[in-house]
């Protein structure tokens, strides 16, 4: 699937010369010596409990006391040869299950992991500002109560978030004064890998306090104390608001005489003069607290998934404790459902009624609304502008099945190497990571290979609806689905049209044969997709289609046109 992804694309972009190529965002244009990268940015400092809890599983008794800690993060920018002075910015937080590498069981869980270090560099080439930023970790795994173990990673998730928040402020505040990155403080987005997509999607999406109250039907477990059914876990008088904007002086008396660790008190505010918004959120695997958070007129959502992802769930389910297989998060919601309904709620309608006529959006939508199985029983695809999934080979073991394409790592550097803590026999976090990544337990070359084959079909995905989201002038290369782009086509006719039941699609002398037919109503939902058609003619059945106009985009062996259709 990697391949035919990427060398489709490749194909129309070499074909494509003088309108996509070299096109600053969508493609890259500048080189590796051309950019910068700035190591070590403290953004924020802020209250941290990572260290007490390591050292609390680690048997040190009594272990250090939580702590004020400075949060850095490394920044990818083109360098001295760029002269725009108002870039978007991309803020990228990492994966690590909110533990640091190899006490998570993996050898990836920081800002230098090669995934992260690759896709930024590769933003950075297209023109952005890319920060890959660390937030703070921290939680309970191994309690026995389920409570400990959700309470704890819903307020790392908390923290993470305000995090994130904080990273956003540090570059507005910057823009204000010095602008060091030349940012366009009002063109930022989100990228959040794993357990940072469960950050940024908490970010763009946990706006009303009500959302981590009580949440009807579901059960008191979820984010709320059962001991105290009406205390949410995460206490904002303890860990601060929203925002994270307001300081609470540092108090560990309830915690000292408790040991629980949601009894830690303090928060720092940080910058809290600049916004802390977003224009758009891009998860590369995690998933969504909750469904409740979605509401109409949020910001748009791009969501790359794999479809058998064993941890984050695809659609709607559990999250589950990767090490030891304990439920944390009930009823969490991945970007299968999420793209669904963000498109329902009309907030892509930014990039959703463009016509992107590349290969690899064909290949990506054919993909959509299958049922796949996905043992014990199957699992739709789903569909969604925004949305690309990844259909991996099923493993035996269900925990075994692939999530995170697009990682990789060296078998060889000290996290990979190292035990993975509590493994009886010893196992290092190589192994436990690539017995769930066949390609990197087929070797660190063919691990890389496969990894940068998936970032790519990444970028080539997302980069045009980026430039779209944020209202970037690329945005302009695509043309919109409605009757001023409709264009005469000297490829194919369509007959009889207007019509009252069926239209038929043909190709005209000289062109080889019909590939595909893509039908969109007049707001830019698509609601016919023929795929591998692959012969000169096809019949569009209206089926259930209101009558109207409708737009096709028909993909032949020579490009791509649209026409206007009517079923009357």
């Amino acid at each position: 699937m990697k391949h035919l992804f990427t060398s489709a694309c490749a194909f129309f972009l070499l074909i494509s010369a003088g309108t996509l190529n070299a096109q600053r965002y969508v493609t890259e244009v500048f080189s590796d010596a051309e950019i910068t990268i700035t190591n070590n940015v403290t953004y924020a400092e802020n209250i941290s409990i990572e260290n007490t809890i390591l050292a609390a599983l680690s048997g040190i008794n009594p272990p250090p006391a939580p702590d004020t800690v400075g949060i850095m993060m490394d920044i990818y920018a083109p360098g001295a040869s760029d002269t725009e002075t108002a870039r978007p910015l991309i803020i990228y937080l990492p994966t690590g299950n909110f533990l640091p590498p190899v006490v998570n069981g993996a050898p990836t869980g920081s800002r230098k992991d090669s995934a992260a270090v690759n896709i930024a560099k590769q933003l950075a080439k297209r023109g952005y500002v890319c920060a890959v930023a660390d937030y703070r970790k921290g939680w309970v795994p191994v309690s026995p109560s389920q409570i400990v173990r959700t309470g704890t990673i819903l307020n790392a998730a908390y923290r993470g978030m305000q995090d994130s928040k904080a990273a956003v402020r540090y570059f507005r505040a910057d823009n204000a004064g010095a602008n060091t990155y030349a940012i366009d403080p009002n063109k930022v987005a989100l990228l959040g890998e794993g357990t940072g997509g469960y950050v940024a999607m908490a970010h763009a999406f946990l706006d009303q306090p009500g959302k981590i109250g009580r949440l009807p039907g579901l059960g008191d477990d979820k984010f709320l104390r059962t001991q105290a059914p009406d205390s949410s876990v995460i206490d904002t008088n303890r860990v601060g608001n929203f925002d994270g904007t307001n300081n609470i002086p540092l108090n560990l008396l309830d915690f000292a005489t408790t040991g629980d660790f949601l009894k830690v008190t303090g928060n720092v505010a940080n910058n809290p003069g600049f916004s802390s918004d977003v224009q758009l959120v891009i998860n590369l695997g995690g998933a969504l607290g909750d469904t409740s958070w979605l509401d109409a007129g949020q910001i748009p959502m791009l969501g790359i998934h794999a479809v058998r992802d064993p941890n984050a769930p695809y659609q709607i389910g559990d999250v589950i404790v990767p090490t030891t297989g304990d439920l944390v998060i009930p009823f969490a919601s991945g970007a299968g459902f999420n793209l669904t309904k963000a498109n329902e709620y009309g907030n892509n309608a930014s990039f959703a009624n463009k016509i992107y006529p590349d290969a690899i959006t064909a290949a990506i939508e054919a993909r959509y609304n299958q049922e796949i199985p996905f043992a014990p029983s199957t699992i739709n695809t789903g569909s969604g502008k925004g949305l690309l999934p990844f259909i991996l080979t099923e493993a035996a073991v269900r925990p075994f099945n692939h999530g995170s394409p697009w990682q990789f790592w060296n078998s060889n550097q000290p996290t990979a190497a190292a035990t993975v803590p509590g493994t009886n026999p010893p196992v290092t976090a190589h192994q436990a990571s690539a017995a769930s990544n066949p390609f990197m337990a087929a070797g660190n070359t063919e691990g890389r290979n496969a990894a940068l084959a998936y970032i790519d079909t990444i970028q080539q995905f997302i980069n045009p609806r980026i430039v779209c989201a944020l209202g970037l002038a690329e945005c302009d290369l695509y043309e919109t689905i409605g009757f001023n782009d409709v264009v005469n086509t000297n490829q194919f006719v369509a007959y009889p049209n207007p019509s009252k039941n069926i239209i038929n699609i043909q190709v005209k002398a000289g062109v080889a044969s019909l590939n595909s037919v893509r039908l969109f109503d007049m707001t830019g939902r698509e609601v016919m997709n023929i795929q591998g058609i692959n012969a000169p003619s096809v019949q569009l059945n209206r089926g259930n289609l209101s009558s109207g106009i409708y737009i096709a985009s028909v993909q032949t062996s020579k490009g791509t046109s649209q026409v206007r259709l009517v079923f009357e």
